[in-house]
């Protein structure tokens, strides 16, 4: 996965893109503590169901507000539907599906792994008509949110970090080390 930093007055937003792979937990990791991060900006086909949910449970402690701009399916989708404020691009969608084995089939643990999945969907406040869509739709296919799941799931339709990215732009017009006064309304916004 390409992870790149998109650097704001009143923080810095990592933009995800591509397939999860192994070890990506531990990169994106690996980004914090330089600066504030205040959410993440996703793209993703999905990829290691295992660094997802690391990734996905690592989000939510840190409370990062999570924006798909981009579409969002399976294990990036588990990012997505666990975190604390969801906001989406008019042009995304969230994809999800049962958990495969390598070669895109069900077998005994693939079919445990999505109860298991299902069940932690759940405590963690997914609705259970998206954890129905998860749960019923094979390995091999793909089942898109619709707008009744994103109400449940109460996603908002727009870039939380516009407002950021244009302060940064008109900023750095001025001068490059000053943010201006709305800094900090910017980040309580997203908490």
């Amino acid at each position: 996965m390409e992870i790149s930093r998109v650097t704001g007055c009143s923080g810095d937003v990592l933009r995800l893109r591509g397939v999860i792979e192994r070890g990506d937990y531990l990169r994106l990791r690996s980004y914090f503590g330089e600066r504030r991060i205040v959410g993440l900006d996703l793209g993703s086909e999905g990829g290691s169901l295992e660094d997802g949910f690391r990734i996905a449970r690592f989000a939510q402690r840190k409370r990062l507000t999570v924006y798909a701009s981009e579409e969002c399916d399976s294990a990036c989708a588990f990012i997505f539907l666990t975190s604390r404020k969801r906001y989406m691009s008019p042009r995304a969608r969230i994809g999800v599906h049962a958990v495969g084995n390598p070669h895109g089939g069900e077998d005994v643990r693939t079919i445990r792994d999505t109860v298991e999945l299902a069940r932690l969907s759940a405590k963690l406040g997914v609705p259970s008509s998206v954890i129905g869509r998860m749960v019923t739709t094979p390995p091999g296919k793909m089942s898109y949110l619709d707008e009744r799941d994103h109400l449940a799931l109460k996603t908002v339709a727009r870039d939380p970090f516009a407002d950021m990215r244009e302060s940064t732009i008109r900023n750095s017009e001025k001068t490059a080390t000053t943010c201006g006064p709305n800094a900090e309304k910017e980040v309580s916004r997203l908490e």
